[in-house]
């Protein structure tokens, strides 16, 4: 191997002239040949007996095709060794010459290779990152808060006096049946199915149409089916749906006592708040984490600075760039329907996967460099993970990952990624600041997320599941 040219080009791209001698292709393909002849089975020739220039005119040119494909692969690999270069994604390489030329003339092969090279990156001494760590502490208002929602979401319901009409809220027992263009359709039939007005559970107007009947009454309820819909036979029809109030019951906040404790699985009301308490530490924990790790990369990217690879932060925006025009597609949105102009939404959209890149770079070169590996138990957890997302489907869900080594790299990215980011906070100096929850998860999430958090309640018999009509 000989490098005729090796170019300079902007930023990581890099262009390579490279010739192989024909004569190591000579050598390679008489060497092939030769193993053939000792394998084949030739009518009129015994085993191992067949002469090479026999098996030269029956497979010489495909053996060529072979050894030169096979050369020119081992070549780029050791250039890129001994020049110590790291192409971004896989170099595109090209003959100068058409394969055929090279066969029927014994030309020396000349290709070229392009690509964009990872950047080096001179690593920062951890040691001298200084970041403050957010902690908090549950207070008795947050558990206060946090019972103050599971009394919500575990109302009591009791049965509203005759000739009262439904409202938002109440919980209907209904017996409903369903038909398109005057059929029946399967799952469009239920008996004594759980309703709240308000829930949203049902499609279209459904529960809109039923507010202000009674028990006994007869209503006759049109509806249309969403654009995208489960049922493929469904999607975008009319239907209608004969529907008969069995019971209007109202809701009841639930007191905030043993009894609600029961409903957990806790024997009293104090043993509630403690696993609440628990539980809330735990969110607060996760969410101080979180902070961190923002503050890390901050911290990070200002003490790295190196070349982003294009072909990267390409990548990286088309595909966010996708997932934006489908998640608009979905709701039926188009552009001109944003706040934002398009040009400026792309620019965005850039400095998002550049910073996205230089961190996934960074964190890739840390682990590297200091030999963080994934074993066997961290791809099981995270198989295991992904498994329990899919009941019933868990074998699928295993052939599918040991099939394909991108969608397993793409599995324990996260995984690795918390490799890293530990390695590197426990050489850091960490400094704790205690803080509260409105700085730990915003003013505006600080709500939301402590009454979102919950013990599992306890199991019991489960309503009939709906059609979701």
């Amino acid at each position: 191997m000989k490098i005729l040219e090796d170019k300079k080009l902007k930023g990581l791209k890099k262009e390579f002239l490279v010739e192989i001698a024909f004569s190591e292709i000579n050598i390679l393909k008489q060497k092939k040949l030769k193993e053939i002849s000792e394998k084949v089975k030739i009518a009129g020739f015994r085993p191992g007996k067949v002469p090479i220039s026999h098996v030269e005119k029956l497979y010489g040119k495909d053996t060529v095709v072979e050894v030169i494909e096979e050369k020119v692969s081992e070549s780029s690999r050791k250039l890129l060794e001994e020049k110590n270069l790291r192409p971004a994604v896989n170099p595109e390489i090209k003959l100068i010459d058409e394969m055929e030329k090279y066969i029927n003339d014994e030309k020396d092969i000349k290709f070229s290779m392009n690509f964009e090279a990872l950047p080096e990156i001179d690593l920062i001494d951890f040691k001298k990152i200084k970041l403050d760590k957010p902690v908090a502490s549950p207070k008795k208002e947050d558990i206060d808060e946090a019972l103050e929602y599971l009394a919500q979401q575990n109302k009591n319901y009791k049965a509203r006096k005759k000739g009262s009409k439904a409202k938002n809220g109440d919980k209907l027992i209904i017996n409903y049946s369903g038909s398109v263009g005057g059929q029946k359709f399967e799952g469009g039939t239920a008996e004594k199915a759980e309703l709240i007005l308000g829930s949203n559970s049902f499609i279209d107007t459904f529960e809109k149409q039923l507010i202000g009947e009674e028990v006994d009454n007869l209503k006759i309820v049109k509806v249309r089916f969403p654009a995208e819909y489960p049922n493929k036979e469904l999607e975008g029809k009319k239907a209608e749906f004969e529907v008969k109030i069995i019971e209007i019951l109202s809701p009841e906040m639930s007191k905030i006592d043993d009894e609600l404790a029961k409903k957990f699985g806790k024997d009293t009301l104090k043993d509630l708040k403690i696993v609440l308490e628990e539980q809330i530490k735990k969110d607060f924990d996760q969410a101080s984490k979180m902070q961190l790790k923002d503050s890390l990369f901050a911290e990070l990217e200002k003490n790295h600075k190196f070349d982003l690879p294009e072909i990267l932060v390409k990548q990286e925006f088309d595909q966010m760039w996708r997932q934006l025009e489908t998640q608009m597609d979905k709701q039926n949105k188009s552009f001109g329907d944003l706040d934002i102009k398009v040009k400026d939404l792309k620019k965005n959209y850039r400095e998002i996967s550049e910073k996205r890149i230089s961190i996934g770079l960074l964190i890739a070169e840390i682990g590297r460099k200091n030999k963080i590996e994934l074993g066997d138990n961290d791809y099981n957890l995270a198989l295991q993970s992904e498994v329990q997302k899919y009941p019933g489907q868990e074998q699928q869900i295993i052939d599918f990952y040991k099939k394909n080594p991108d969608a397993v790299r793409n599995l324990t990215a996260p995984i690795y990624e918390d490799k890293v980011v530990d390695f590197i906070l426990e050489n850091a100096t960490l400094k704790e600041k205690k803080v509260s929850r409105k700085d730990l998860f915003g003013s505006e999430n600080a709500n939301k997320d402590i009454k979102q958090t919950k013990p599992k309640a306890k199991k019991t018999k489960a309503a009939k599941k709906k059609t979701k009509t």
